[in-house]
């Protein structure tokens, strides 16, 4: 019987490995709303990173700050955030 997988898994599987620190074992993957569930985010592409549970814990703990993910005209993902020494991010 094949396997159906979770919106969640997929998303992990295609990515591979933490957008952050770059973790590739599947088990310590997670999938991270920028928008939280409490506040009606969804798990779609706009509104998800793949992280690995260290960096899922600094975000957060506010240790990382992820503001926004958006498609620029050029068709371009871009992620805004702020890392852990302050450093602002349009990636």
């Amino acid at each position: 019987m094949a396997k159906k997988y979770t919106k969640k898994q997929i998303k992990k599987l295609v990515d591979k490995k933490c957008y952050f620190c770059s973790e590739s074992d599947y088990a310590l993957l997670d999938v991270h709303r920028i928008l939280e569930g409490k506040d009606g985010g969804k798990y779609h592409e706009q509104n998800t990173i793949t992280v690995c549970v260290s960096c899922h814990r600094k975000i957060h703990a506010q240790r990382i700050k992820v503001f926004r993910k958006y498609t620029t005209t050029l068709g371009r993902t871009v992620l805004h955030f702020i890392d852990e020494n302050g450093q602002e991010h349009y990636q």
